[in-house]
């Protein structure tokens, strides 16, 4: 598996760790043996792939963070490299495909919080060039316009810094569009946005509920713990390693969802009282 992530962003977060010790720990004792690289970039990720290939160095490649018009699928093809697709939307014609719920828990963390009386909400994203990214905005859009919510989305990168600017740009907006809730597409950005909030003076949940996209134990412990969309990440790493099992013993196409995300509320998350 090959992570492209900028330097000190894998640290920050615990998804990916969580998730190499559950495919680790289902490879114990196989004949399989897992390796995992990061690199900076696209560029370098796709040149780890061309000389893994010529050098013979792995037989397979764990496939993740689908991009939008990803070039690495036809890459890995034509180098003969088997690929599992790990976290697409859909699954991919005759490969090996864990299956994606992205639009589904969009769509149900929006209606949560319609249901809370949340009427203007906004989205503190991922990278734009991530699959994931495009989809829950899309559906996000969907679902605020079904619901006539009035909705906000912000770019972020997952960084801390991107967690901190975006959260002080939607608080310092006027009160009639500032938002009374903010989803953000990683635990990082969600604990820079508590703290953002409390340096603007702004009380979590009172003045804005917070909910963060996978969960991780700073969630749990911050204060208040914050709200999230959860996924056993542990399991979906049981999972890519089942799945590549399946694959050495011969089967090259089939599908299998991913674990589940679920709705875990925390005190980061209030009601919204009518005015009256």
């Amino acid at each position: 598996m090959v992570l492209a992530r900028p330097r000190g962003l894998l640290t920050a977060e615990s998804f990916w760790s969580e998730n190499a010790d559950g495919i680790e720990e289902t490879l114990r004792g196989t004949s399989v043996l897992f390796f995992l690289h990061q690199v900076p970039g696209l560029c370098e990720e796709l040149e780890v792939y061309r000389r893994w290939a010529a050098e013979a160095f792995v037989r397979g490649v764990i496939l993740v963070n689908p991009l939008v018009d990803d070039p690495r699928p036809a890459l890995l093809n034509e180098l003969g490299l088997a690929t599992l697709h790990a976290g697409v939307e859909q699954a991919v014609p005759d490969t090996a495909s864990i299956v994606s719920d992205n639009a589904e828990s969009t769509r149900g963390v929006m209606e949560r919080l319609h249901e809370l009386g949340h009427e203007r909400i906004a989205r503190v994203s991922g990278p734009e060039h991530l699959a994931h990214t495009l989809i829950r905005d899309t559906v996000a859009r969907r679902v605020a316009q079904e619901l006539g919510v009035e909705l906000r989305i912000v770019p972020g990168d997952y960084s801390e810094a991107s967690g901190q600017r975006a959260t002080a740009e939607l608080l310092k907006l006027p009160a009639a569009a500032r938002p009374t809730a903010i989803i953000y597409d990683n635990d990082t950005m969600a604990l820079a946005g508590l703290a953002t909030a409390s340096a603007l003076g702004a009380v979590v949940p009172d003045d804005v509920s917070l909910v963060a996209w996978d969960d991780s134990s700073s969630c749990q412990l911050a204060s208040p713990p914050i709200t999230a969309i959860a996924q056993d990440v542990h399991a979906f790493g049981r999972t890519i390693a089942e799945c590549v099992l399946r694959i050495e013993s011969g089967q090259t196409s089939f599908e299998v969802p991913e674990p589940a995300h679920h709705w875990l509320r925390r005190a980061s998350v209030a009601e919204v009282t009518p005015q009256p």
